[in-house]
């Protein structure tokens, strides 16, 4: 069963339908192209639309008119705002795990259409402010320590080494015979530190990032809430939803920021990044 118009290309339909008679050779071509391509119609300009019809601009504009617009300004931007609430692949993916039937066991799609909601939600909520901030902060200290605990320093691993790949000098704090706090006795303000904090908020990573602060570092966290405890102890603050199905915290949604990240700290940094890349390539690895 085809899936509802949107109300605006219900709109267009309808108006199609009702002057398709009343329109010329030339204006029924080019209502039938607004129908087949409506996202070419909402970004392109007038121009471009008529090399695309091979026809002239004021031939467009009267057909657009015929069919009830002030304008074809008044088309394309109806037409955007489709575009803009249309489905994401993400929503289209866990729609799609709807139709699964048996296909895949009942957990699997259970937790799968979970983080597909966690990384929507997450992008639904990000804050571009934010993320450049924590950017330029990582693009300009001189050492990023990486913080975590649980399950979450296996995700600052990772995201250590992610940032090692792009160029820049950073390190996971490790759970050896130093402690936390020992290991950033060095730290100070022309470094930063990313730390990694979901429920139940380990105490520990909250007295570092706030021992850390105070040393002059830059803190950059990445929590599930905008009021989580470590909320009090950073500097920068992104959110990443973590509900799960199952022990532990889900990552999907935090690495997608980490990996987001990275990949903007290497367009600020290019030179650098490639080097780094080049280098990650050059290394012989025995099996």
């Amino acid at each position: 069963m085809p899936e509802p118009l949107a109300p605006p290309l219900r709109r267009l339909h309808s108006a199609v339908d009702a002057q398709r008679d009343h329109l010329t050779p030339t204006g029924r071509r080019i209502a039938a192209y607004l129908l087949e391509h409506p996202e070419d119609v909402a970004l392109l300009s007038v121009q471009e639309l008529a090399t695309e019809l091979r026809t002239g601009p004021a031939s467009i504009i009267r057909t657009v008119q015929k069919l009830g617009y002030s304008g074809l300004a008044e088309l394309k931007k109806t037409l955007r705002s489709t575009l803009q609430r249309a489905r994401s692949p993400l929503e289209q993916f866990g729609m799609s795990l709807d139709d699964a039937g048996g296909e895949l066991p009942t957990a699997i799609a259970a937790i799968a259409k979970r983080e597909t909601r966690n990384i929507a939600d997450t992008v639904r909520a990000f804050d571009e402010r934010v993320f450049r901030g924590a950017v330029d902060t990582f693009a300009r200290a001189h050492t990023v320590y990486v913080l975590g605990v649980g399950v979450s320093a296996h995700l600052a691993g990772l995201a250590a080494f992610v940032l090692q790949h792009v160029g820049l000098r950073s390190f996971a704090l490790q759970h050896t015979g130093l402690s936390l706090s020992e290991q950033l006795i060095r730290a100070g303000k022309h470094d930063a530190l990313l730390a990694f904090s979901f429920p139940p908020y380990s105490a520990q990573t909250i007295e570092v990032s706030r021992l850390a602060r105070e040393q002059g570092v830059s803190v950059v966290a990445i929590t599930n809430h905008a009021v989580a405890p470590i909320a009090t102890c950073c500097d920068l603050l992104l959110v990443a939803k973590t509900d799960s199905l199952t022990p532990s915290n889900s990552i999907s949604a935090p690495l997608v920021l980490v990996h987001g990240l990275a990949a903007a700290i290497a367009q600020r940094a290019r030179p650098r990044s490639l080097k780094a890349i080049k280098t990650t390539l050059s290394i012989r690895v025995d099996d």
